[in-house]
């Protein structure tokens, strides 16, 4: 399976999280499959510059341009942690404008396959909030929380045996096969009726088994009919109790002490497009440990 990113932007702010995306594409070049990787950073005015280190170097360089002083130091920082990586062609860009705007437009310019943002506990008011990309950016995206792993050693793939599903599972595979012992986990959320359900028709234990056995029907289907060798992953199936998708999808990953969870960005009805979307947003906002990466 040749599931590769072979185009990645890395958005970059200038702040200590730069390090921790150049250390983790260090890491994890090579079983993400990138052989091209633009370092992008985006000021929304040359002329007055917003990060406070920039501006105290400019009372003292006037006659050095800003955008130039930037890509310089970015350039330093690159070849410090990526210098030992020749096979990886960077490129480092510093533009101007609406940083949140200007990073979509970029995706596309460029062809993207593969969009790094870090992802911190507090804002920095560029716009670029983790829900607003995970919504609109139109390539695969992997949010890097601060303080997750730089080693991806076991994944997590949450599934509803959607063609998203489908293809987020194909790139975890493709990740395995270049890291042999990775471990892929499979993650399926049994949707409950309501609690007041059982006492209307059937009993509870009866048809909850029903449910968990057309579950694992439907993912013997979803392997086959895609060509994935079950021996690949590890399945887990979860009744949803606390009828809340996200908290479980979060807590199996700890559990499981994942270091990648790769979900699909929407279902495979109209309603599960809504759904499953709205899953993936609150999931990058809400894990602080794991990347997530995102598939379309």
């Amino acid at each position: 399976m040749q599931q590769a990113f072979s185009r990645t932007l890395l958005a970059m702010d200038l702040s200590p999280m730069d390090q921790r995306l150049l250390k983790y594409v260090a890491a994890n070049a090579g079983a993400l499959g990138i052989e091209k990787a633009y370092f992008v950073h985006i000021m929304e005015n040359f002329a007055m510059p917003k990060n406070v280190d920039v501006q105290f170097q400019k009372l003292f360089a006037p006659e050095y341009p800003i955008d130039e002083k930037v890509r310089d130091k970015m350039s330093y920082d690159i070849g410090e942690v990526l210098g030992r990586h020749p096979e990886l062609d960077c490129t480092v860009e510093v533009l101007e404008g609406k940083p949140y705007e200007k990073l979509i437009h970029w995706t596309k310019v460029k062809e993207i396959d593969l969009l790094v943002v870090g992802k911190k506990k507090r804002s920095e008011g560029s716009g670029i909030t983790a829900r607003r990309v995970a919504r609109n950016t139109a390539c695969n995206v992997l949010f890097l929380p601060d303080r997750a792993s730089l080693q991806t050693d076991n994944i997590v793939v949450p599934m509803d045996f959607s063609s998203h599903s489908r293809r987020a599972l194909q790139v975890a595979l493709a990740i395995q096969e270049r890291l042999p012992g990775l471990k892929v986990h499979g993650l399926y959320i049994v949707d409950l009726p309501p609690a007041d359900y059982y006492s209307r028709t059937h009993p509870g234990l009866g048809y909850r088994a029903v449910l968990m056995e057309s579950a694992q029907l439907a993912y013997h289907s979803f392997m086959e009919d895609n060509g994935f060798p079950e021996s690949l992953i590890e399945m887990n199936f979860l009744e949803n109790k606390r009828y809340n998708i996200t908290s479980y999808i979060e807590s199996f990953a700890k559990e499981k002490t994942a270091s990648l969870v790769v979900m699909g960005a929407r279902g495979h009805s109209p309603l599960e497009t809504f759904l499953f979307g709205s899953i993936t947003e609150k999931l990058v906002e809400r894990v602080s440990q794991t990347p997530v990466l995102v598939i379309r």
